[in-house]
This record gives C-alpha cells, structure tokens and sequence, in this order.
C-alpha cells in the first residue's frame, strides 16, 4: 500500500481510505472502502474491492465532477435533473 493521505468513517464497520501509489513509473490515487479492525482478532483494517484507482492526471476531472455534485446538492437538485 503507498502513502495513506485521508482516512474517514463511512460508517460503523467502514472506513473510506484515500492513498498514493505508485505503479509503473505512473502516480494512482486509490479511494477504497476498507473494513474497520476487529478488536478481537488482530485490529488491522482490510480493503475491501469497493472502490476506484485512478491516474493522478484525472485529478482535475475528479474535482470538477464533484464540485458539480456539491454545487447542484447545494441548489436542491434532485437526482433525477441532471444530464448522463
């Protein structure tokens, strides 16, 4: 695993672990679903196969498509209204 660069709680029993990696020379950013440690056995988080790997250079797409989201959740757009 590369350089764990933000970790959140999804929920309970997930957490949302965004990483750097490198693989071929190239830069990836993973942003994976991964399992919270079961304090019963030995605690260690595991990823899950939820989740996406992505070239650093679609960084910029990435941020525009979420600004969007955040954008057309602020104006209370539903679901239904936007473009495929």
């Amino acid at each position: 695993m590369g350089e764990t660069i933000a970790k959140f709680d999804k929920n309970s029993i997930e957490v949302v672990v965004i990483t750097l990696n490198e693989w071929k020379k190239e830069l990836y950013f993973d942003i994976r679903i991964w399992l919270k440690g079961d304090p019963g056995h030995d605690g260690a988080e595991q990823a899950t196969k939820k989740g996406i790997c992505l070239n650093v250079e679609l960084l910029p797409d990435l941020r525009r498509a979420l600004d969007e989201l955040e954008r057309r959740l602020e104006k209370g757009e539903d679901a239904g209204a936007g473009e495929e």
